[in-house]
């Protein structure tokens, strides 16, 4: 493949970037302290590919003292910016404490020194005599710079595959987009050590294989990441709508006043409890809510569970949950205040795992799909 056709490829990417996280830093749908750390780290991500257009194309003889920018190793700023992305996603209300900014001392040292050398090597500033500690110096800074990113990814591994936070409704939902944007994460880094070591034995250039996944990212984030973004924010804003709405109205449940196998006594006291659990604490709004975990709440076994709901309401465990989401679905569309937001988001917080289920699950109660049924009511 022609490089030059791939340089033109990073160009594009760089002003992709630049446009997706100028949306993340003004943008009303994608603004949020959360977003900006990413933002912040799109930024370095551009940096780097300018870096390297620079060298690759000579500009810094054209321009001498613009060289001092290559000397900033943004690979000590990169890591540390998306682990507190990652953080802020699992953690909303996370805060960056003092302690915590204690992780962008190395990359302070590093600019400071090659600052200092700078003054001396590109803007004749001064003069330094004694320069016999720089080799060494770039040599721990490299060396710790492979350390640190890999450090960052193991930690950021155990915060989402190994602990979960389900408080939040952007992370109780799905890790998925989160965790495919650190796949694309650990293939730049693994990438850039491995062409690390491939340049020493073999001293070409094979950093566009690099620039190219970041570039990928770039896209990827640029075309689906936006639509993850602003569905995350609907979902964020509906949550907190919901939180401060009184309820006013019960969800109505059809229960027949009919004697069944167990004592009335026995089933209208389990089935009252499985109402108020639903009615007041909304559980079907888990997504990942299951008959198991019903049961258990209720202290009864699976099997009971299901014969208690269909002598009663003949309906299934899955059926029965549906209902209350649907229930749940109407009345955020029926809600003027809801009107901002997307139908998928509305679907996602009333429980439904997905787009697909959400759609099939409120047909198969309505006979309309959610979009049907609110033109229906406006119509009427």
């Amino acid at each position: 493949m022609n490089l030059e056709i791939l340089d033109f490829i990073i160009v594009i990417g760089i002003v992709q970037g630049v446009l997706f996280s100028l949306a993340i830093f003004f943008s009303k749908y994608f603004k949020s302290s959360t977003n900006t750390y990413l933002g912040i780290s799109m930024l370095i991500g551009i940096l780097t590919n300018v870096q390297y257009l620079a060298v690759k194309y000579h500009w810094y003889s054209e321009f001498p003292k613009f060289a001092i920018f290559e000397d900033i190793e943004l690979v000590l700023l990169f890591p540390i910016t998306l682990l507190f992305y990652y953080v802020k996603f699992l953690y909303p209300k996370f805060k960056l404490q003092n302690k915590y900014k204690l992780l962008f001392l190395p990359f302070s040292i590093s600019v400071l020194v090659n600052l200092h050398v700078g003054g001396h090597a590109h803007f004749k500033l001064y003069s330094l005599e004694d320069l016999s500690w720089v080799p060494p110096f770039y040599t721990v800074e490299y060396f710790f710079s492979i350390v640190l990113n890999i450090i960052i990814l193991v930690v950021t591994y155990v915060l989402l595959f190994k602990k979960t936070n389900t408080e939040h409704p952007l992370v109780n939902h799905s890790l998925k987009w989160i965790k495919l944007f650190f796949y694309f994460h650990v293939a730049i880094i693994i990438t850039w050590i491995s062409l690390e070591v491939v340049e020493k034995a073999y001293p070409n250039d094979f950093n566009f294989i690099l620039w190219l996944i970041l570039n990928l990212l770039f896209y990827w984030v640029g075309y689906i990441g936006i639509f993850k973004f602003r569905l995350a924010r609907n979902r964020y804003e509906i949550r907190k709508l919901i939180d401060k709405e009184v309820k006013t109205e019960t969800i109505e449940v059809s229960i027949k006043d009919k004697k069944t196998e167990l004592t009335q006594d026995k089933d209208n006291e389990y089935l009252q409890d499985l109402v108020s659990i639903l009615e007041n604490e909304y559980i079907y709004r888990d997504p990942k809510l299951s008959r198991n975990d019903m049961a258990n709440r209720l202290g009864i076994s699976v099997g009971y569970l299901s014969q208690m709901i269909n002598n009663n309401s003949k309906k299934s465990f899955s059926d029965y949950i549906n209902y209350y989401r649907v229930e749940d679905v109407k009345q955020m569309v029926l809600n003027t205040d809801f009107n901002k937001y997307s139908m998928l988001a509305i679907g996602l917080e009333a429980g439904y795992n997905s787009k697909s289920a959400f759609y099939s699950g409120f047909k198969k109660e309505t006979g309309l799909t959610p979009s049907e049924f609110k033109k229906s009511h406006q119509i009427s």
